[in-house]
């Protein structure tokens, strides 16, 4: 890269350990830095809900999405607004007036500890995976803009996404999302305009031949509804499991929202984070649909335009001009770290609210206690990633990026999904032992669907993530239900249901 796109990628880079270190200056104690002291306006949870999710997998996957298929995606973000829309009314509002440090205190007062404690472990081991996806993904893009191999590119990631989160906690990831969110979306408009600007056409023109393409079809009933989510109904599934299981069993993105100012201010930013979700995935996918236009009139020099895979990290390396290439490459890199730290803080959080439970966080010993432990979760995440990068480079594995990064989240996302639910809806069934056991079988059925392929000898997938979800989820509610919950067990005042 030229010299100014590393002058960029530098001021960035101060930005945001700047911003991370100013957020968490006040920090006195491991509570107050996992936590924010609660005190997180409901506008920039809006913005940090955003950018967690858009990691690196949206950043690169969803361009290849638009450049090599059409805007059918975007379907699965009408299944995300119907989910936060129930979260808001049936989960987050309860779980703000319980006071909860994480979410798996609901499930230690609802059901009993064996329940809560299985539910924290399901949840480190499902976001170590969703995430050690993520960061190779991201990996993958910085090796080509870099030249560096891939095994570097994971290190390196891991030590700048680990560094900053250590310097703010959770105030210092909120607050550099707002800065984050602002630039990858700033970034993707950028390439948007260039390469419109290249070819030299009114706007109405280019989207029109897409159009004819059929590159721009957002719902359809065509294809496999079982081995695909890119149907209208198997997206709606997909999404609307998908942002229940993400929003409301899912420390990573729940302790954005158990954090704010106010209960009302919990619901308004989960919803208005739902709304702001098209916007963004129309932005990615109308940069695949020009660099599809780009490539059909242009030559591709220096790559490989059928490597679909990176198709978005090449136009950045090979047609962006200097200055605009490490504006858009700061914005990819800002998607991967963004998601990469709230993991480490949620992951943090549970171990020593759910795990260990220390009862001293709230000393400076324990600020140093936490930051080491985060510390230690940023190696086992790089290992993770290592591991999913040998994985996604062995024969029959899948090409499309996203689909990879969402089925890995939802191998444990089914089973703890059916535990909420069963502690959320039933009364008097569901005993501790019966919904601890039930959460373990949704998790091995979860890896089953994931490593279907493997298992059963199989040449392409049967049953997608979407539909794998859900069934993973009944199936974890049904075992549950075997169980008789002892009377008196649960507050009359938080229980809900009548079975």
């Amino acid at each position: 890269m030229h010299w100014v796109d590393w002058l960029v990628i530098a001021v960035y880079a101060a930005l945001i350990l700047g911003i991370g270190w100013y957020a968490g200056r006040g920090a006195k104690s491991g509570e107050s830095h996992l936590r924010g002291d609660r005190s997180l306006p409901a506008w920039a949870v809006v913005f940090s809900i955003l950018a967690t999710e858009v990691s690196a997998a949206t950043y690169v996957g969803v361009p290849e999405r638009g450049f090599k298929g059409d805007w059918t995606y975007m379907a699965i973000a009408v299944g995300s607004l119907l989910g936060k829309i129930l979260l808001a009314t049936f989960f987050i509002r309860l779980y703000w007036r319980l006071n909860l440090t994480t979410v798996y205190g609901f499930l230690r007062d609802r059901i009993g500890p064996v329940t809560y404690v299985s539910s924290a472990w399901a949840f480190l081991l499902g976001r170590l995976i969703a995430s050690g996806v993520r960061m190779y993904i991201a990996a993958e893009a910085f090796c080509v803009v870099t030249g560096f191999d891939l095994p570097t590119a994971i290190v390196l990631m891991g030590v700048v996404s680990t560094g900053y989160t250590l310097c703010g906690g959770l105030k210092g990831v909120v607050w550099t999302d707002v800065a984050q969110g602002s630039l990858f979306f700033l970034g993707a408009a950028a390439t948007v305009a260039f390469a419109l600007w290249k070819l030299g056409e009114p706007i109405g023109d280019v989207f029109g031949r897409a159009l004819d393409a059929g590159k721009l079809k957002i719902f359809t009933l065509e294809g496999d509804w079982f081995a695909s989510s890119r149907s209208l109904p198997a997206a709606i599934v997909a999404g609307l499991f998908l942002n229940l299981a993400s929003h409301g069993t899912d420390q990573e993105n729940v302790q954005h929202l158990l954090n704010v100012k106010s209960e009302k201010g919990s619901a308004r930013s989960v919803i208005i984070s739902g709304l702001f979700t098209f916007p963004v995935v129309a932005m990615f996918l109308a940069v695949g649909t020009v660099l599809w236009a780009y490539h059909a009139r242009f030559a591709a020099v220096g790559y490989d335009p059928t490597d679909t895979k990176r198709i978005f990290p090449n136009f950045i390396m090979y047609a962006l001009p200097p200055g605009l290439r490490g504006l858009v490459f700061a914005g990819l890199f800002a998607a991967a770290i963004s998601s990469l730290a709230a993991t480490l803080n949620a992951t943090t959080s549970a171990w020593v609210t759910d795990l260990v439970r220390r009862p001293a966080l709230g000393d400076v010993a324990s600020l140093r206690r936490t930051r080491r432990l985060m510390a230690g979760f940023g190696v086992v995440l790089t290992a993770v990633a290592g591991f999913f990068a040998w994985y996604a480079r062995r024969p029959g594995a899948t090409s499309d990026l996203v689909i990879l990064a969402l089925s890995a989240s939802a191998i444990v996302y089914g089973g703890l999904l059916g535990c909420f639910s069963a502690a959320l809806v039933l009364r008097k069934r569901g005993s501790d032992a019966s919904t601890a056991l039930g959460l373990g079988a949704g998790v091995l059925a979860g890896f089953g669907f994931f490593f279907q392929k493997e298992i059963f000898h199989l040449e392409a997938t049967v049953i997608d993530f979407g539909w794998a979800l859900p069934i993973c989820a009944l199936f974890a509610f049904l075992i549950a239900t075997l169980g008789r919950r002892a009377v008196g067990k649960f507050p009359p005042a938080v229980a809900t249901g009548t079975a």
